[in-house]
């Protein structure tokens, strides 16, 4: 077994060193040709923005009036213009193209289509890690649901803000606010996000046992109580890059039931806490298309800080990215990385969850927890696209029909995962040992951003299976 341990990673470590180097003629790279005229960039039109204002539209292109380049560096800007619009989810398609070149100089025509950007929504979201764990491991109960109704105020004001209210009932009843703005300076650079949520569950993961979350539920009482509000300020330098600076205060409290169960479960042994936390997130994204990427970067770093000293004493560090290589038109290879470490080392149960938990998880594991203290996964994955369509519904006379795009993709992958868990204890077999798995998997891309995976899996106990998310692997 350690010995097909081995070969596994060094197998996931091969990927040539060249593919890290971006390839000449893709967007980003540019080399200067005597034989080239100069190309200047003498106005930008913005046509189809209704709701977005233009300075808000001008801020994300990588070339402004008066710049120079040559022919290939214009073609590259363009392309890099689509993408990073269509990475802020405002607009459902974009063109952008020299409407004339007179003289060498370039007038150029950015075409938008922009979303929706008032509406309401139906909630319905089982609360498990995944959606095997909901339909085979608790049924399908409906008493492990979310829903409730949420609206979505999206650039109301055309600076491309957000605001979100959301009340929900069923397994967690909860009332939550949020509202972003991406700039509240001249220089756009700064931004703000605010938000409030309260809610209340019968329901409470106790401890872990086996690598399984073990559960205490109350059909007259409500077991666990939070309060959270948030506060941010993001700092955006470059079209690609983002700083974001947190804070939180956080008020949660759990019945008498669920502290004599895992006196544990708080730091200090009590019933309740209340404490601060502190946040700095550095995102990097250089991506074709964020929802799907087959091309470029992706990167985040998170550091923070929770509590003050006692009884709250936490400190964690986590890191990840994921770089993707076109290597044809329907070919690609992606590579993600995660590792994250908390201390000190003696942490109480609600600060263990490591691998399982949200969307870093390895794959053929999806039915497991594993708690720890640091830890870390790789995932290696080859795509390809199947089908790329897009279906138009007419639904108004003389206006252009909705559209409804369609990819599906094939993949194959490798993953491996490791935790450290400095309490050698009954929670399970899987902390302090390599996990690995392989498999293959079909994705399903709709409007743009709606993701639906299936991954048929294999884990180093040869335990098997159909897998079903809804997030892209990052």
């Amino acid at each position: 077994m350690r010995r097909h341990w081995v070969l596994f990673f060094l197998l996931l470590f091969s990927v040539p060193s060249s593919l890290f180097a971006q390839p000449a003629g893709l967007p980003g790279h540019s080399s200067y040709s005597p034989a080239l005229p100069l190309l200047y960039i003498d106005s930008i039109r913005i046509e189809g923005n209704r709701h977005t204002r233009e300075h808000i539209l001008i801020r994300e292109l990588p070339f402004a009036v008066g710049d120079s380049c040559q022919l290939p560096q214009l073609v590259s800007w363009f392309e890099e213009a689509k993408r990073v619009l269509m990475n802020t989810t405002l607009f459902q398609q974009v063109t952008v193209y020299a409407d004339s070149i007179v003289q060498n100089r370039v007038q150029v025509m950015v075409r938008v289509k922009e979303r929706f950007n008032i509406y309401p929504a139906l909630f319905f979201d089982p609360v498990d890690r995944n959606l095997n764990q909901w339909l085979f491991e608790q049924g399908a109960s409906l008493r492990r649901v979310n829903y409730g109704a949420q609206l979505f105020l999206n650039n109301t004001t055309g600076r491309g803000d957000r605001t979100n209210v959301t009340v929900l009932g069923g397994y967690t009843q909860q009332l939550s606010l949020s509202y972003e703005r991406p700039y509240i300076d001249k220089r756009m650079r700064w931004g703000l996000r605010v938000g409030f949520s309260m809610g209340r569950n019968r329901e409470v993961n106790v401890e872990t046992r086996n690598d399984k979350q073990v559960f205490l539920r109350d059909p007259d009482l409500f077991l666990r109580h939070q309060v959270l509000a948030l506060g941010e300020l993001q700092y955006r330098p470059r079209i690609n890059t983002r700083h974001t600076f947190g804070f939180q205060w956080k008020s949660e409290r759990v019945s008498d039931t669920v502290y004599r169960r895992n006196p544990s479960y708080f730091p200090g042994g009590g019933g309740s806490i209340r404490y601060p936390r502190f946040y700095y997130v550095l995102n990097y994204q250089r991506v074709d298309h964020l929802p799907y990427p087959r091309k470029g970067p992706l990167a985040q770093l998170q550091l923070s800080r929770s509590g003050l000293g006692t009884p709250m004493d936490l400190w964690e560090v986590h890191a990840k990215g994921m770089m993707h290589w076109p290597l044809d038109k329907k070919w690609s290879l992606a590579l993600g990385m995660y590792a994250g470490i908390k201390f000190p080392f003696d942490q109480p149960f609600i600060n263990r969850r490591m691998l399982g938990y949200g969307n870093q998880f390895v794959s053929g594991y999806e039915y497991y927890v594993v708690d720890g203290l640091a830890g870390g996964l790789t995932r290696l994955f080859l795509t390809r696209e199947l089908v790329r369509h897009t279906i138009r519904i007419p639904y108004k006379k003389g206006k252009d029909p909705a559209t409804v795009p369609i990819r599906l993709m094939a993949r194959s992958f490798l993953q491996a995962g490791y935790v450290h868990d400095p309490e050698l204890s009954l929670r399970g077999r899987l902390a302090n040992t390599p996990m690995y798995a392989g498999g293959v998997g079909i994705d399903i891309l709709l409007f743009y951003d709606l993701l639906f995976r299936f991954e048929y899996s294999v884990n180093r106990f040869g335990e098997n299976g159909l897998f079903l998310h809804r997030k892209y692997p990052f």
